[in-house]
């Protein structure tokens, strides 16, 4: 009996330490991220936190509410101490889309109901000034050797027809002197992907084992030459094709 009791006293006290350590190490977690975002951002907002099972200690969600930063984002404690957020990822993101956009649309090349997406390599802003307010440095401004990953959703289907080759070109020459890699998408339903119709393809800045430079295709008959889709069938897997819709069969050695 007074085994047991001594068992459960000694379990009791293990308990009430791990709590105490946890609520302790998650108050400073919450008194770190409130003074980096006040530091960084001049705003206190509620930071709602959870448990970093990955990177260790807690991760924080934060919403800001001033401009040009209004949103919501994520807080992230690094090994040694430091503290990183996604905000100016996500505004050089918003900046690039936008700017993609209007200049695409300008040109007449994409429609103004048609969709770009960009994507920030990750960690560019880590050489960057943390202490940004009140106005960020433009992701064009920051690293010229840093480009971005644009995806174009184009509200129609493939057809194969050169006017929609002549498209994709006309963006590639428009976008080239900033973007890494660009992903073309083609859509009947735009919206969604109920319908199983997605035929895409992607040129990067560097040609890898299966999709070219874009630096490289200056032409339609350069494209034809490259001749190829992926798309999405009903089973959801993907699938290569030519671009006349023909299923490119996977090769097998005898």
């Amino acid at each position: 009996m007074k085994k047991r009791i001594v068992i459960g006293i000694v379990c009791g006290l293990l308990a009430g330490g791990i709590f105490v350590y946890t609520t302790l190490e998650k108050s400073e977690a919450q008194e770190a991220y409130g003074t980096y975002v006040k530091e960084t951002y001049n705003e206190q907002p509620d930071i709602e936190l959870s448990r970093d099972w990955h990177m260790g200690g807690y991760t924080g969600e934060m919403t800001l509410t001033k401009e040009p930063f209004a949103g919501t984002y994520y807080l992230v404690t690094y090994g040694n101490g430091s503290i990183h957020d996604n905000v100016l990822e996500t505004y050089w993101e918003r900046e690039a889309e936008r700017t993609i956009h209007e200049r695409l649309v300008s040109e007449g090349i994409l429609k103004e109901e048609e969709t770009v997406r960009a994507e920030v390599p990750i960690g560019v802003s880590d050489d960057t000034q943390a202490k940004v307010s009140p106005k960020p440095t433009s992701i064009y401004e920051t690293n010229p050797k840093t480009y971005l990953d644009v995806s174009l959703m184009f509200h129609e289907d493939w057809n194969n027809t050169d006017e929609q080759k002549q498209r994709i070109l006309d963006v590639m020459r428009a976008v080239e002197s900033d973007v890494y890699s660009v992903h073309f998408s083609f859509d009947g339903k735009p919206g969604g992907d109920d319908d199983f119709t997605e035929r895409y393809m992607m040129f990067t800045r560097k040609a890898s084992d299966i999709d070219p430079s874009f630096l490289d295709v200056r032409t339609i008959e350069d494209l034809n030459a490259y001749d190829r889709l992926y798309g999405f069938d009903e089973t959801t897997f993907t699938t290569e094709y030519r671009f006349d819709g023909t299923p490119i069969e996977e090769e097998t050695t005898p």
